[in-house]
């Protein structure tokens, strides 16, 4: 099926609600069968069933998702008596019979996040059931909201090759529900895991946690009301999720660097005496501060005080901005008519994971939001990057590499003038406006996270044309490996087994084969990791541990990584892992958390060097 057609369908179709019918076996409702007059969804919420649409039988098990039209027959075999789902009704008024059709197309759908789909049709339900004409009409404006939430996640579902990536769906969480009362361990919830795993996801992909993230989003939004509407104070803090005012006012000063009124008062003003208001009050500098590892004070009371995001970014003065831009290119361009077939930049077709775009072959001004190693080990300096990638202690010689920010600033990135930008899909999803923004600056692709320094090296050297310099760097990458392999051989026994444990305040994670010295030491050496931690970590879903299973997890070897501020947690658990089996050998390994958390390749031979000689004492 073409989704993208079906969704612009949705987009120009008028739709109406018509019924809502929530079937359980536990008090008899389902029925056998289902005749449609007009097109409907079935939500499946738990329990197991076979369905049968127009002759074709789906077995679902909790949230499952059938789509059927006008004709279509429907029977329910349920296949346990806790079977349950919602029978969703409503008829669409179409511009076209062709468009008619299209509603009238069964398909099948399981959901990768259930929860915010069970939740609009749990608030769909009760709202239908009331008398209140006003919650009738409510009822209507949460459908397309729903539709937008399936037709969503089928999108993504296709395009992503069924890769959902956590911390994507979780800024878009955040970006829809930012009004809500939101902890880490709510958002967290969601996505069946760990308030610490996730800020772990967070950071390792954007640079910052997940409620450093919602104040972002927050702060920006209650900026946006304070510049387009007259609204009070305590309104605005109301709309962006704040009850108390005076709160809200301390969070916006720390972030903001003045109150929520001087801030409105300060656009007054360059408006009354700038005649490009939009671009000054759009442009605020970025002071960016370190962040704590210890969220468990996010965790209690949902939000940190940390001072981050002086900036303010208009939407408008971006615009203005780019088409500023856009405007001085043209002129530049009617004026050297006659040097355009001499100077034309030779561009390419590059498909990617947001379609295909076309590129500079050779690009010259490149802004990277995250592979910054991948592009220096390549020779390359991109004329700009994100704050986080900049502050990896691995990489030297960044002088020249502009900072723009975390989330990217739209100004900053405009100002350098690039001809190529390389994102990751969590960074497309934070920068405002997302990848279409993004590409309205430069080409822009989006790129997959590999964490594997011999397909990231190869990626780029096709996005930069860099092909011959990409198959050198790897050649003397797999060389090294080889060198080491021999060097430690005489060191490491056959079955010896490996670990690597971090410590944090508060918490406990086992790493697999992707990084902090997982990849090096299971994927390019060779060594062999413990039997729980292949199983249960490498193939299986186990990062965080607790305490008590500390010794199922240890090897032989065992590389040990405490955060800065855990020193009282390790003192606990020092015993532990002091008994375990790398404890009495004495073969306990400390390494430096920031230094092997990056994956790039720069990095990672670093890495390397460090373990094989720590390996080698």
């Amino acid at each position: 099926m073409d989704w993208e057609a079906h969704i612009e369908r949705w987009s120009r179709t008028a739709v109406q609600l018509l019924d809502i019918r929530q079937y359980c076996m536990e008090n008899g409702t389902v029925p056998d069968h289902y005749g449609a007059h007009t097109c409907f969804f079935v939500v499946t919420t738990s329990g197991e069933a076979k369905l049968e649409l127009s002759g074709t039988i789906y077995r679902t098990r909790s949230l499952h998702i059938l789509h059927g039209g006008k004709g279509a027959t429907l029977r329910f075999m349920p296949l346990g008596t806790d079977f349950a789902c919602y029978l969703i009704l409503y008829k669409a008024v179409c511009i076209s019979q062709e468009d008619q059709e299209g509603f009238h197309l069964p398909y099948a759908f399981i959901p990768y996040a259930s929860l915010p789909l069970q939740e609009k049709c749990q608030e769909m339900d009760r709202l239908w059931q009331q008398s209140n004409p006003m919650d009738k009409l409510q009822a209507q404006a949460a459908f397309l909201p729903f539709v937008y939430e399936v037709m969503r996640q089928i999108r993504s579902t296709a395009t992503e090759n069924n890769k959902i990536n956590v911390v994507t769906e979780a800024i878009h969480y955040i970006q829809e529900h930012f009004r809500e009362s939101m902890t880490a361990e709510d958002l967290a919830g969601r996505y069946s895991c760990s308030a610490s795993y996730l800020s772990r996801l967070f950071k390792n992909q954007i640079g910052i946690g997940p409620i450093d993230y919602l104040i972002h989003v927050r702060i920006h939004k209650s900026k946006q009301f304070l510049l387009k509407s007259e609204a009070r104070i305590q309104e605005i803090a109301s709309s962006v999720g704040y009850a108390d005012v005076y709160y809200f006012s301390r969070l916006f000063k720390k972030h903001a660097g003045c109150s929520p009124l001087q801030f409105r008062e300060n656009d007054r003003q360059t408006v009354q005496h700038n005649p490009f208001p939009l671009l000054k009050s759009s442009i605020v500098s970025l002071n960016l501060t370190s962040h704590n590892e210890n969220e468990s004070y996010y965790q209690q009371i949902g939000e940190g005080d940390t001072s981050m995001f002086r900036f303010s970014r208009p939407t408008l003065g971006v615009m203005m901005l780019l088409c500023t831009a856009l405007l001085l290119n043209a002129c530049q361009t009617g004026s050297k008519d006659s040097d355009t077939e001499n100077t034309a930049v030779k561009t390419r077709i590059y498909e990617h994971l947001q379609g295909q775009t076309s590129i500079p072959v050779k690009p010259q001004r490149v802004v990277s939001l995250f592979h910054l190693g991948e592009l220096m080990a390549l020779g390359v300096k991109p004329v700009g990057t994100t704050s986080f990638v900049l502050k990896n202690p691995l990489l030297s010689d960044t002088s020249g590499i502009a900072d723009i920010g975390v989330p990217p600033d739209a100004e900053k990135i405009l100002s350098l003038e690039p001809d190529l930008i390389v994102t990751t899909g969590p960074f497309a999803e934070v920068f405002e406006g997302g990848y279409e923004a993004l590409s309205k600056i430069a080409p822009t692709i989006v790129v997959e996270q590999y964490n594997d320094p011999i397909k990231d090296v190869e990626m780029f050297g096709d996005i930069l044309g860099k092909q011959k310099e990409a198959q050198q760097w790897n050649k003397a990458f797999e060389a090294k490996i080889a060198k080491y392999k021999e060097q430690i051989s005489p060191f490491v026994g056959a079955d010896e087994t490996f670990s690597i444990l971090n410590v944090r305040t508060g918490s406990l994670f086992v790493y697999g084969d992707t990084n902090m010295g997982g990849n090096i030491i299971y994927k390019y050496l060779g060594l062999k990791p413990q039997k729980k931690v292949e199983s249960d970590v490498i193939h299986g879903e186990t990062w965080e541990i607790s305490a008590e299973v500390i010794p199922e997890f240890i090897g032989e070897r065992l590389f040990l990584a405490v955060n800065e501020g855990a020193e009282e947690d390790m003192k606990k658990l020092d015993k532990l892992i002091q008994h375990s089996p790398a404890g009495k050998a004495g073969k306990i390994y400390n390494i430096d958390f920031d230094q092997f958390l990056p994956s790039d390749p720069i990095s990672v031979e670093q890495q390397l060097d460090i373990i094989v000689d720590l390996l080698k004492e």
